[in-house]
């Protein structure tokens, strides 16, 4: 199996609006550079992923994307699932047999689960990892990769079982704190600094 890794990023000037009370501008256009570049590089080292793109409108984002070990993707309409779309037509194009969504805002993210998730395609056509709200989608996977399966935004994870079963496709879900703690809120952020200043007293 051929697995092509997606990381949609968004325009630096639009990312984090949802911060704005705890960070200001500039602040939110770093954290989503760092996050992105950390997400890339992970999944770069995740055996059986054979190539990382970074799909987003944004030309900065896109200049570093090569730097972190990812293929720039060029989006040109707004929406995730529109983002998504240019990296299954690349991927349809390029033969590969999978393509494993991650969300570039996953400030936990760890190889291992990333594995599992990937490994769970052989048996199964869709795998998705839940938030930790068990709402939204931080994991998409499927094959192949032209599946009419993406429809992230609001209650993404009932959209994309319900998209899975109109395709006729077998569905796993997995749970991992990695994977399921995004960072969209003032409450994300002293959740995520919480984790991590108990990890560091460990």
């Amino acid at each position: 199996m051929r697995a092509l890794a997606v990381v949609p990023v968004q325009r630096l000037d639009h990312a984090k609006s949802r911060l704005a009370a705890v960070l200001d501008p500039l602040s939110r256009r770093s954290l989503v550079l760092q996050l992105a570049e950390r997400t890339v590089r992970i999944l770069c080292t995740v055996p059986g992923i054979d190539e990382v793109a970074l799909v987003t409108p944004d030309p900065n984002v896109a200049a570093s994307a090569r730097s972190w070990g990812a293929i720039p993707l060029e989006q040109t309409d707004q929406g995730l699932d529109r983002a998504i779309a240019v990296a299954q037509r690349y991927a349809v194009a390029r033969s590969f047999s999978a393509v494993l969504v991650v969300l570039g805002d996953l400030p936990l993210l760890e190889a291992p689960p990333v594995r599992t998730a990937l490994a769970l395609l052989e048996p199964y056509s869709v795998v998705l990892a839940p938030d930790r709200h068990g709402t939204g989608t931080n994991l998409l996977a499927f094959s192949p990769p032209d599946l009419p399966i993406p429809s992230f935004g609001h209650d993404s994870r009932a959209r994309h079982r319900l998209a899975a079963r109109r395709a006729r496709c077998t569905l796993r879900e997995v749970w991992a704190l990695p994977l399921a703690l995004d960072l969209d809120t003032p409450e994300d952020l002293a959740l995520v600094r919480g984790v991590s200043t108990r990890e560091g007293e460990t």
